[in-house]
C-alpha cells in the first residue's frame, strides 16, 4: 500500500490487485495508511487529495483460485475501455510464489510492461526467514524486500536492488500498525 500511496500522491493511477483480502479491507488499510501519513507530507487540501487518491486508484478482488494473467490482462482492458483508466502501477497483493509459476510471473512483468506500468507483488512466507519459494524467481526480482515483525517493530530490509544482492541489505523499522517510519 506504501508503494501504491507514493504513486497516487504523485497523481498517477494506481490498479491494486487483492489475492487473499476483501475490497473493504483493503481500502480501509489505505484509509488507514493516508490518514495516518497525510499529516507528514504537509498536504495544502487534504481532503481534495484523498478525493484524487480515490480517483486514481482501483482495488479489484480475484476469488480463491480466479486470479491469472489472463484474467488481469481482461481486467485492465475494461479499465482502459470503460473507465478510461491506464495505471502507470499494478500493485499484486497476497501472489502465492509457493502454487505459482516462473512463467506467470513472466507473464505479468510483460503485462506490465507494455503497458508503461512497474509492478510490485507481495509475498507471505509459510516458513519464518525461508526463502525458498522466492529463489526460483530470482532472475525476474528487480527490487525485493523484506519485513520482519517482532511486535513492537517491523524491520524492512532491502535484500535486492536492480541485480545487486546486498546481503544484510539496508534496513528501516516501521510501526507495526502503519508501517510508517517508526518514530524514536
Amino acid at each position: 500500500v506504501a508503494v501504491a500511496l507514493h504513486h497516487l500522491l504523485a497523481g498517477r493511477q494506481v490498479l491494486h490487485v487483492a489475492l487473499d483480502h476483501p475490497v473493504d479491507r483493503v481500502r480501509d488499510y489505505y484509509d488507514e495508511i493516508f490518514s495516518e501519513l497525510a499529516p507528514t507530507e504537509a498536504l495544502e487540501d487534504v481532503p481534495r487529495t484523498r478525493q484524487e487518491i480515490e480517483r486514481n486508484r482501483r482495488i479489484h478482488v480475484f476469488g480463491p483460485h480466479t486470479f491469472s494473467v489472463e484474467r488481469l490482462e481482461q481486467t485492465l482492458q475494461l479499465f482502459e475501455q470503460h473507465a478510461g483508466q491506464h495505471p502507470e502501477c499494478l500493485v499484486v497483493d497476497g501472489y502465492d510464489f509457493e502454487r505459482g509459476s516462473v512463467e506467470e510471473v513472466e507473464g505479468l512483468k510483460s503485462l506490465a510492461a507494455a503497458r508503461g506500468a512497474e509492478l510490485w507483488m507481495s509475498a507471505r512466507l509459510r516458513k519464518a526467514g525461508s526463502a525458498e519459494p522466492i529463489a526460483a524467481y530470482d532472475g525476474l526480482i528487480d527490487v525485493l524486500l523484506r519485513l520482519k515483525g517482532d511486535g513492537s517493530t517491523v524491520h524492512l530490509q532491502l535484500l535486492k536492488e536492480h541485480g545487486r544482492a546486498d546481503g544484510e541489505g539496508v534496513g528501516v523499522d516501521l510501526d507495526p500498525t502503519t508501517l510508517l517510519l517508526k518514530r524514536v
